[in-house]
């Protein structure tokens, strides 16, 4: 075990570096594995495993393994380590600031105006933020997020992740008697709001919640009435960070195979059906999805619209953008003329989106090539609207045409085809970049299993598929099989293809979904 370790770290010396030379990451792949069938991984090699996980996530080590099957065995030797490491959003944000303080990590748009959030400032707000709600209550503080996609409320739910604070991001559109059954199921005693409408819903429902709880206002000009509300930004103001290292050092922690967060999904009749997380379920998503997409991860810019109390856009884009080392920019809102003007002003690498706006984007595309023939200009006309950056992406939640796929990776953008649920942390099945096939939604990702049952159903295992409340938190070492309530058929050559929807639903831009 020891010499295994040794080489190791010499080996991971030029992956962790510009400098010097490197071993093949097939060979560094190998060297894991060996020493992981060993035994677990100890406490006292933390910070060699650490920089494993660091090191390897790039997309250098992963196009430097020999193929897709490589790169997912890649991801099975870093499920083990999150767990028996206990490698959470705490290791990630400190990774990251540490990497590359002053890059953007979250960007805003107002008003014409751009202004960055660098991963070392967002570190010190989450920090900020989480000894606020863990000073607020005498009980650990578990907390609702009631807001649009604000910068403040992804760092109240990215301090949440990170500090051991039990939380769920919520649609503002719920209604009142939703939010009652949520807030008891839960026991909320924290709930953040983005204005002064939402504020008043939610006083509404004091007289009919179980547990009291505490408001906290993000619109810093809204008018506070009474002692059981505050603006979060002046109680912000009110911690400083020795204070806040106290507070944070003192509280109770939490393993990450344990209740991390709660989404609820917005169901085409009755309640909303809540679907349980732990940091593990989380951070392997992570992983799996790095090596399905090995090219992704220098400087990435997403821009992004998807609602932050969603799958998609809460992981794939904010938490995969922390992953990743990118940028996350606020849309401000999901209308088709807001998503083309960012496309020329941000410049995304990447984009994340449902398949109308994908069609919209290509009919705008079309008009501005006009009749033209010649390659050159309907390539430069492609680009003043797409952006001269935007190289890959994902279309979801909805059918989108091939001929829609073929025209964006004819013009250097590779565009994959995705199926995913809630209840799977996101993604299940993706085409390969390079690798798109008509009609179909891909194969599985790393860290998942399929199989179809006798009436065609697709059933789903692994490490990041969830579990709905009232279950036991996911554990790595379950054999649990999901059912999906979609058919599908599956191709001799292991892709995947929808056949029929159980429940004919679909979510729209907003993120609702509609019957």
């Amino acid at each position: 075990m020891k010499q295994g370790l040794e080489e190791l770290s010499a080996g991971l010396a030029g992956w962790s570096s510009d400098t010097g030379a490197r071993v093949a990451a097939a060979d560094l792949l190998e060297i894991v594995e060996k020493l992981l069938e060993s035994g677990a991984p100890s406490a006292e090699d933390r910070d060699t495993w650490l920089e494993y996980l660091d090191a390897t996530r790039r997309p250098g080590f992963l196009l430097d393994l020999p193929d897709d099957g490589a790169r997912t065995r890649w991801a099975e030797t870093t499920f083990p380590l999150i767990e028996h490491l206990g490698f959470g959003f705490e290791d990630l944000l400190r990774q990251r600031a540490a990497e590359h303080p002053g890059r953007a990590f979250l960007r805003e748009l107002e008003g014409g105006e751009v202004r960055d959030w660098s991963y070392e400032t967002i570190r010190r707000r989450l920090r900020t933020i989480a000894s606020v709600f863990w000073s607020t209550q005498e009980e650990p503080p578990r907390v609702a997020i009631i807001s649009e996609n604000t910068l403040d409320g992804a760092c109240c739910d990215l301090a949440c992740l990170t500090y051991d604070i039990l939380d769920t991001p919520l649609n503002p559109h719920f209604n009142a008697e939703d939010l009652s059954w949520i807030f008891d199921t839960l026991e909320i005693n924290t709930v953040v709001v983005e204005t002064e409408e939402i504020r008043t819903r939610v006083e509404s429902l004091r007289s009919a919640t179980q547990t009291p709880f505490h408001i906290f206002i993000l619109d810093p000009d809204a008018v506070v009435s009474g002692e059981s509300e505050s603006i979060l930004g002046q109680a912000m103001a009110q911690v400083g960070p020795e204070e806040a290292n106290r507070i944070l050092a003192d509280r109770p922690r939490k393993g990450v195979t344990d209740l991390a967060t709660v989404m609820f999904t917005s169901g085409s009749t009755g309640r909303p059906k809540g679907v349980q997380y732990t940091v593990y379920t989380l951070i392997s998503k992570r992983f799996a999805r790095a090596a399905a997409l090995p090219k992704v991860g220098t400087e990435e810019v997403l821009f992004c619209f998807l609602p932050l109390y969603h799958t998609f856009g809460r992981y794939l884009e904010l938490t995969g953008m922390l992953f990743w080392g990118g940028t996350y920019v606020f849309a401000g809102n999901p209308s088709l003329e807001t998503l083309l003007a960012g496309l020329k002003n941000v410049r995304p690498t990447g984009l994340i989106s449902i398949p109308r706006r994908w069609q919209q984007i290509k009919d705008r595309c079309l008009e501005e090539m006009g009749s033209s023939g010649e390659k050159s200009v309907r390539s430069a006309a492609f680009r003043r609207v797409v952006g001269d950056r935007l190289r890959w992406g994902l279309s979801a939640a909805g059918a989108l045409e091939p001929a829609a796929f073929h025209f964006y990776q004819r013009h250097g953008v590779e565009l994959c085809s995705g199926f995913g649920m809630t209840e799977a942390t996101g993604g299940i099945t993706m085409t390969p970049p390079g690798a798109y096939e008509d009609n179909t939604v891909g194969v599985p990702l790393p860290g998942l299993k399929a199989r179809l049952s006798d009436e065609g159903e697709l059933q789903i295992s692994g490490h990041y598929i969830a579990r709905y409340l009232g279950d036991p938190p996911p554990s790595p070492s379950d054999d649990y099989w999901l059912p999906t309530g979609d058919i599908f058929r599956r191709r001799e050559n292991g892709y995947f293809e929808i056949i029929d929807r159980i429940k004919d639903i679909y979510k729209n831009s907003k993120g609702q979904t509609v019957a």
